[in-house]
């Protein structure tokens, strides 16, 4: 929270100064206290600054970037990074519908102490198994062939375990978002409810027939014990991270308005579980009789 007479300073543009920061320090093979001896810092001053805590004066990044030996190209672009104006808004391009690449959104998945995430077209991109990955990036026109193979791998290799996470980490999963395909949905699904069963990990479906109109933009708000909320906002082709409170609190409403909608996390368990079970009988009532099939094996299985 920021008064009008405080100066608005952003957490996650310092985050991400911070660890390319260490990322640079680290390949210098440079340890923290080597670090502060060469600037004649504090080592706390170091350690804050990678952590994206504290915000340096100007000037103390570029002689950072020159004593760890720092590339023209990566001193212009940080020394850059720290002039860009607190505003509270920040833009990152990447490519069509993948995020995952930047260094914010991965910072925000991994570090993060707890989340909510709601898309109204696709099933959060931290749940989503491999074929649904490709059913998303094709409608992105991503054709079959190495751009797509490694979007794919990209995303599957980026997304955060859950087995030591705390959470709680909210997943809002359209009905809707459900491939017509009935085997990728039924392997999505399976992976949904093994996920749900986690106690940290509340998987939450919105029905079909929810009144969802004015949801009409995918985000997820993140919360960190050290740092102010985020929110992330993605397009097809850039995302958005907003920090100002006036904009936390109008999506923290619709979140509210999400947890009126959706089915608890035990009416969502259930529901994956009849899903599954329907499916199946159909997958099973589909499948080719073996040569030599009678037509009573053919009413018996109906």
């Amino acid at each position: 929270m920021h008064t009008k007479d405080q100066k608005f300073v952003s957490s996650i543009k310092r985050r991400e100064l911070g660890a390319e920061l260490r990322r640079i320090r680290e390949r210098a093979g440079f340890r923290v206290a080597t670090m502060a001896f060469k600037l004649n810092w504090a080592h706390s001053s170091v350690s804050r600054l990678e952590e994206g805590i504290t915000k340096t004066k100007e000037g103390r990044v570029g002689s950072y970037l020159g004593w760890a030996k720092a590339t023209t190209a990566e001193f212009d672009r940080l020394v850059a990074l720290d002039r860009q104006p607190d505003d509270g808004y920040l833009a990152r391009p990447h490519p069509a519908g993948c995020p995952d690449g930047l260094l914010v959104v991965s910072l925000l998945d991994t570090e993060s102490d707890s989340f909510s995430t709601y898309d109204p077209r696709d099933i959060p991109r931290h749940l989503q198994i491999e074929p649904y990955i490709r059913t998303v990036l094709s409608k992105l026109r991503y054709q079959d062939g190495p751009a797509l193979d490694a979007a794919v791998r990209d995303r599957l290799d980026r997304q955060p375990s859950w087995t030591r996470r705390h959470g709680p980490f909210i997943f809002y999963v359209p009905e809707t978002a459900l491939p017509a395909d009935l085997a990728v949905t039924h392997e999505q699904l399976v992976h949904l409810s093994i996920l749900s069963s986690l106690p940290h990990c509340h998987v939450r479906l919105v029905p079909a027939g929810a009144s969802t109109a004015e949801l009409s933009t995918g985000f997820t708000l993140y919360r960190h014990d050290e740092h102010p909320p985020v929110l992330h906002l993605q397009s097809p082709t850039a995302s958005l991270f907003l920090e100002r409170q006036v904009d936390i609190a109008f999506y923290e409403s619709q979140l509210e308005r999400l947890t009126e909608l959706a089915l608890s996390r035990q009416e969502t368990r259930e529901w994956f579980t009849s899903k599954l079970a329907d499916i199946e009988r159909h997958l099973e009532h589909d499948q080719p009789l073996l040569p030599g099939c009678d037509e009573a094996s053919r009413e018996a299985r109906a």
